[in-house]
């Protein structure tokens, strides 16, 4: 039968109580039934032992043990959310209310222990999708089924440990097509206990239930991460840290102890559930990693439904819950992410809150904010062409929208209140918000957004219209204020005209998407308006021209300007992006704070599906997987070349500075520059960082050579949120140096001397000549095929050049150090160059003589001395009968 997984059922199982069980399970068990000879049965067994092993995943497979009795729910605490503490479990569901009744128990009728019970409550993974009943929960965690899992321990630092395999799981209910045969998924009836298909919960491939269509050895094979490999954050990234101990004979508890104490101190205990866990990315130019930020109280019941639908296609942990707080603890951890963009999930407000995070961080540069706007109004996300509401669109589209967006800059606005001296009245001195993205008004609108705050609540009847509520409002604002805009004194035209509102507008839309600034294409006097010019536009009302707003009328345009100072003299309604006060007698002064970077959406889809660059990257070295290129797992790009900085950390100074990573940069000492290839791991950097070495004991010129490093030095992984961590020189070929370092490698020497804060790079240039009488050749090149003869002709270092002539071994002198000298205009290096015999009639790859370079440098001295040498020259090389 193509479908054994009714008959797999009734075969008994081996014991063996490490094994993971496999959906996959009742297959293989049914291509062993078919096995003609026992040895065959044999050699299977143990190949599929070995393939779930190495795969890494816990699967569904029937259990024989006794039923346990029928209770109300599991025993342990469910999991809803994303568990950020010490306790974390890799592979842990994440439940939540459902009401699919029509849905079957993910565990089948032979380990479910409510299979006759039809209206039994159910659970959901949001993760993984699969549905159980509540009180079957705990036969999942028997049967050792676990969900995708979504990050790796600290102490798996091998690669190929913690290479994504695909996270098989049975569904009843498939749709499309398979992704071996092309054909699609057979819809059974709505209560069919039929498995027909085999999906992944990464990737989302789908096959059919058949020997055909699904192999076995894709139980093994590494994840591509599917359509979105771009923008998901790999589990390998995400680090479970161990709790720090003392690992090392000489770091003393004692000095661990006193440094942890102090970390706590400067924190706080708020971030210490954020400890366990930190963040090594590795960098790639196809990726560009987004940071989902939900606020479910935003478009009513939309915000759920958007949250648990991110969960199921990223990795839950990229993706955060804002009404369970930890806003800055998530950017903190994702800061040091390249090509980081992030989703704001929520209205006007939401996305201002992130972007007041993120300068509180200080983190430069912001990455770019994407939105997607919930509920009404959303004029920012209306300016950026992502609507003025999410209506049921796909979240996958949404996350290529995302990924090509463009970026763009917000102007944001600082509002700073002084207090006025006059007679102290009723209202506030501040400001719901002293930061502004959209707009800062005064005057009618704000007062009617104030009265229906303060009072929706206790009479609704009689606040259903804004343009009803006139007789609330009283004031006239020619009376109450004084406008001055880049020093222009504006109070005169706004008495005149009698405005009943003044709007301070940064983006073009206003009140759920009009726009009162208008087209300004016959108006010479005004600018069109921009979210990135850093003016912002001053905007009259009357309550004619705010009834025509809605049909497309404009206000009156007062001024573009730069900077505003306000002076009010009664207590007035005032409104900021949305949020109304009534604000004392104060001067206000609106003034440009930064701009943020934003995600505009993009017309329409410009770039490739990362699918097609995946099978790109298997150049990579052959021991991160034995997959085939198709199956590669992540879609990192890897650099043919990296040039990397060495920095030297004593050990005195890193059992003293361990905890403070910017101090040991400071005090680090710079060795060399080293050129390495892009999957290069450390055993092979460290035969590079040797080199250096060696070039020092030959008296070859390089940089950093102060101090010589011990032969046992050791690399410090740089890339930890906390503290540097030393490698294992035994495990060195286990990791790559992407994964412990970005731009600078440093290492640990265990017998150097201590550094110092202002350590720098020793001259170039130490004793040239003691290197040549240990025997180092004068005519070594390096990688750009320049000698010592070049580099000292090109930087003008005369007592070198004279040297090196002098105990040249019979080297072809001058030519391209000729030129060197030439363009740079080192008169005496010329001149020493010509007395050891240089040629003038050579020519560089670029067809140059060294006369031409003198004068193409500018300098008509040095080219008319060449002149003057390069006739005996010329005439000497010439046959001596045709002179004579």
């Amino acid at each position: 039968r193509t479908d054994v997984f009714s008959l797999s059922l009734s075969l008994p199982l081996p014991p063996s109580p490490s094994l993971s069980f496999s959906p996959y399970l009742p297959r293989v068990l049914g291509l062993l039934g078919q096995c003609t000879k026992e040895t065959d049965a044999l050699m299977m067994w143990v190949f599929f032992r070995k393939a779930i092993s190495r795969s890494g995943l816990q699967h569904l497979a029937p259990v024989h043990k006794p039923m346990p009795p029928i209770t109300n729910g599991p025993s342990k605490e469910m999991r809803t959310s994303v568990d950020w503490t010490e306790t974390a479990v890799n592979g842990e569901h994440l439940w939540l209310e459902t009401s699919c009744s029509g849905e079957l128990c993910y565990l089948g009728e032979d380990t479910c222990v409510l299979k006759t019970a039809k209206s039994a409550p159910r659970r959901k993974c949001a993760a993984c999708k699969i549905v159980v009943h509540t009180a079957c929960i705990e036969q999942l965690d028997k049967i050792n089924f676990r969900c995708k899992p979504t990050f790796r321990e600290g102490g798996s630092r091998c690669l190929r440990d913690n290479m994504l395999r695909h996270h098989w799981v049975h569904r009843r209910r498939q749709e499309g097509k398979c992704r071996q045969c092309g054909k699609s998924f057979q819809q059974k009836f709505f209560h069919s206990k039929e498995i027909v298909a085999i999906s992944c919960s990464w990737c989302k491939q789908a096959f059919h239930n058949k020997v055909t269509c699904f192999q076995l050895h894709q139980i093994e094979e590494p994840c591509s991460l599917g359509a979105h490999a771009g923008v998901i954050v790999p589990p390998s990234w995400i680090i479970k840290v161990r709790k720090p101990q003392s690992s090392f004979k000489n770091s003393t508890r004692r000095k661990k102890r006193t440094s942890f104490k102090r970390r706590t101190s400067k924190k706080g205990t708020d971030e210490s559930k954020w400890r366990p866990f930190m963040l090594k990315p590795l960098p790639s130019p196809l990726m560009k990693p987004v940071l989902v930020f939900v606020n479910p109280k935003s478009g009513g019941n939309q915000g759920t439904k958007v949250l648990q639908m991110f969960m199921w296609i990223l990795n839950p942990r990229q993706v955060f819950d804002l009404s369970q707080g930890g806003l800055r603890e998530a950017l903190e951890l994702y800061r040091k992410v390249p090509n980081l963009r992030i989703l704001a999930c929520g209205g006007d407000g939401t996305v201002g809150w992130i972007l007041s995070a993120l300068d509180e961080l200080g983190m430069t540069p912001h990455p770019p904010v994407a939105v997607l706007p919930l509920g009404t109004g959303n004029d920012l996300a209306r300016t950026l062409n992502w609507g003025g509401g999410y209506t049921d669109e796909p979240v996958s589209k949404v996350l290529c929208q995302v990924e090509d967006g463009s970026v763009v800059q917000l102007d944001r606005w600082n509002l700073q209140v002084e207090r006025s001296p006059a007679q102290p009245e009723e209202g506030t001195q501040k400001l719901p918000l002293n930061v502004f993205n959209n707009y800062f008004s005064l005057g009618f609108d704000a007062h009617v957004t104030l009265e229906f705050h303060e009072s929706r609540e206790a009479n609704p009847e009689k606040f259903n219209s804004r343009f009803r509520n006139k007789m609330f409002y009283a004031g006239d604002l020619e009376s109450t204020f004084s406008y001055w805009c880049d020093g222009t004194d504006l109070t005169p035209k706004i008495q005149e005209q009698k405005f009943q509102c003044i709007v301070f507008l940064n983006i073009p839309r206003y009140c759920a998407g009009t726009m009162p600034w208008g087209n300004t294409g016959d108006h010479r006097d005004f600018e069109p308006q921009r979210h990135d010019d850093g003016c912002i536009e001053v905007i009259g009302f009357t309550l004619s021209s705010l009834a025509a707003l809605q049909v497309g009328g404009h206000g009156e345009r007062l001024h573009q300007c730069r900077d505003v100072t306000l002076t009010t003299f009664k207590t007035i309604a005032v409104q900021v992006d949305g949020e109304p006060c009534r604000l004392a007698p104060s001067t206000l002064r609106i003034s440009l704070r930064n701009q943020a970077n934003m995600v505009q959406k993009s017309k329409r889809r410009t770039s490739v599906p990362l699918l097609n660059d995946i099978q790109k990257v298997c150049a990579a070295d052959p021991r991160r997987l034995s997959a085939p290129p198709d199956s590669f797992s992540v879609p990192h790009a890897v650099p043919e070349r990296l040039r990397l900085r060495v920095n030297r950390i004593s050990l005195q100074d890193y059992d003293r500075l361990q905890f403070d990573r910017e101090r040991l940069r400071d005090i680090s000492i710079a060795v060399g520059i080293v050129v390495v290839r892009g999957d290069c791991d450390l055993e092979t950097c460290r035969l590079y960082i040797d080199r250096l070495q060696e070039d020092e004991c030959r008296g070859l010129p390089r940089p950093g050579s102060a101090h010589r490093l011990s032969p046992n030095w050791s690399f410090l992984d740089s890339t930890s949120a906390d503290r540097f961590y030393r490698i294992d020189k035994a495990q060195e070929h286990l990791h790559y140096v992407t994964e412990i370092c970005q731009e600078e490698v440093f290492i640990l020497d265990h017998g150097g001397l201590a550094g110092g804060p202002a350590t720098g790079m020793p001259d170039l240039v130490v004793e040239p000549n003691s290197g040549f009488f240990r025997g180092t050749s004068l005519l070594v090149r390096d990688s750009t095929g320049c000698s010592a003869l070049h580099l000292a002709s090109q930087h003008g270092h005369t007592e070198v050049v004279h040297f090196i002539l002098e105990h040249g071994e019979c080297v072809s002198v001058g030519d391209t150090a000729l030129h060197k000298a030439a363009s740079q205009k080192h008169h005496a290096v010329c001149h020493l160059l010509m007395d050891s015999g240089a040629s003038l009639i050579k020519t560089n790859f670029k067809g140059k003589t060294p006369v031409e370079q003198a004068r193409n440098a500018g300098d008509q001295e040095l080219a008319s001395y060449l002149t003057s040498k390069q006739l005996p020259t010329t005439v000497s090389h010439e046959d001596l009968e045709t002179a004579v």
